[in-house]
């Protein structure tokens, strides 16, 4: 028997949060239910992997559970239901506005008459919002890609994060006095270039850092860009550190090129100063 919420879940925004609360009113045992639309866009990014996202799921205290689109476009509304029940979903959470199987032939009212016969509860939810818009994904998105990561982490109710593992970098950090972590994240970031305020977590240790995301102008890196984590005070060997999470607190400034390895290790130092400003 589970609480069912239907949707995409691709961020685990303030809303998603909102209704998985609501949900947990009715019972412990919440399933989120995410239907995943086939990428179309070449460009497209998801803000999360799906490992990520059943990693929220269960921050949250849900389950994830995620359908191809392809493999439900084609069910009516009665199937559509139908589904729902062999998924063991006794009440479904859904907002107002819900539109649900083939062409969007299902509303609320719809949901209501057929979860009545099939013996699942409908529970409709007003929708979330900050004034009068609606919390959205893509809004959050394109906050990340402008660099405003304080925005963008108030509308998902947590800091954009990364996971990923170390790699070996060219040591080029410490020969100028500023040991870094390479990070190989899991998905392609969509945040600015730039230095950031980040907290580092692994399984043995927790730091407030620098980053910096970027191609590196001044060191001629090529295009590829690459994450390097900077702990003031601190040299951190990551042979052993297993999966490192990467959490953007705050974007301190864009990424540019400088004449000398002084001006930049100068310039270092301001960043380090702005990070423990706040």
């Amino acid at each position: 028997m589970s609480t069912c919420i239907v949707g995409k879940f691709e961020s685990f925004h303030r809303g998603h949060q909102y209704l998985i609360r609501k949900a947990k009113e009715y019972g412990e045992n919440v399933k989120l239910i995410s239907i995943w639309l086939p990428i179309k866009t070449k460009n497209y990014q998801p803000l999360f992997t799906k490992e990520e996202r059943e990693e929220l799921a269960r921050e949250f205290g849900a389950k994830l559970v995620t359908i191809n689109f392809e493999s439900v476009k084609n069910l009516n509304p009665d199937e559509f239901f139908s589904l729902l029940k062999r998924l063991d979903c006794t009440s479904v959470i859904a907002g107002e506005d819900w539109k649900f199987g083939k062409e969007r032939a299902g509303n609320i009212e719809i949901a209501k008459r057929i979860g009545e016969t099939l013996g699942i509860k409908v529970i409709p939810i007003k929708p979330v919002k900050i004034g009068d818009k609606k919390i959205g994904t893509s809004t959050i998105r394109e906050l990340l890609k402008k660099g405003k990561i304080e925005e963008a982490n108030s509308l998902l109710g947590f800091s954009y994060f990364c996971t990923g593992t170390a790699e070996k970098g060219r040591g080029i950090g410490r020969k100028i006095g500023f040991p870094t972590i390479n990070i190989k994240c899991t998905k392609p970031l969509l945040i600015r270039d730039g230095v950031y305020k980040v907290k580092i977590k692994t399984s043995s240790f927790e730091e407030i850092a620098i980053a910096n995301y970027g191609v590196r102008p001044t060191f001629k890196s090529g295009n590829r860009k690459v994450l390097e984590i900077h702990v003031p005070g601190k040299e951190i060997e990551c042979v052993l550190c297993g999966t490192i999470r990467v959490e953007f607190l705050k974007f301190i400034r864009p990424e540019r090129k400088f004449s000398s390895i002084e001006e930049l290790k100068k310039q270092i130092n301001l960043d380090i100063q702005t990070l423990k400003g706040g």
